[in-house]
């Protein structure tokens, strides 16, 4: 099924929801991590030319999840789910939303008015289209600095919730996001 439902993710949510999180947790964390620890020299080039081209293509990915999202139905929480659980449910998605876009721009802007070049698949250079600033370069790079933080605490605390419905509550939840076919029970 390729279309959400109210009762399941489609396969093109889970994909996007799947893809988003591995290419942040296996692409942009350790090379954001890596860049920094490291020396100048290729590796590091290459770190920073492959996290600014990650970091891009999850943005591109973060809009087409929300248009999709928005167009389609966003499956229910169960029924039985205490107010205070389904409070936190939405306000970690519409953070976890909130980073996937804030994320990337402020990477772009923080790398963009400090005068670096933001190669697009060492195509054209985006960092061109804006001048460089560093007052505004130095606030961009506090955002995106700060704004891991919370990026990694929200994500926390969203594996944390999925577990809790796949362990403790033992219901559908974390099921749904990782099959749009085989049987939730």
């Amino acid at each position: 099924m390729i279309r959400n439902t109210r009762s399941r993710w489609g396969a093109v949510s889970i994909a996007l929801h799947w893809t988003i999180a591995g290419l942040i947790l296996l692409v942009q964390v350790p090379a954001g991590l890596l860049m920094q620890a490291i020396g100048r020299g290729t590796i590091q080039n290459v770190l920073f030319f492959t996290h600014k081209n990650v970091g891009l293509l999850i943005l591109v990915l973060a809009i087409f999840r929300l248009v999709w999202r928005l167009a389609h139905p966003v499956p229910a929480l169960p029924t039985d789910l205490p107010a205070w659980q389904s409070a936190a449910a939405k306000a970690t998605h519409f953070l976890l939303y909130l980073f996937l876009f804030l994320m990337p721009l402020s990477g772009f802007l923080y790398t963009a008015l400090g005068g670096f070049p933001v190669p697009l698949l060492g195509l054209v250079d985006l960092g061109a289209l804006l001048p460089t600033d560093k007052a505004a370069s130095e606030v961009f790079k506090a955002i995106h600095l700060t704004a891991q933080w919370g990026l990694y605490a929200t994500a926390a605390l969203h594996v944390a919730g999925a577990l809790q419905h796949h362990l403790v509550r033992r219901d559908f939840v974390l099921r749904r996001m990782l099959s749009s076919e085989k049987p939730l029970v």
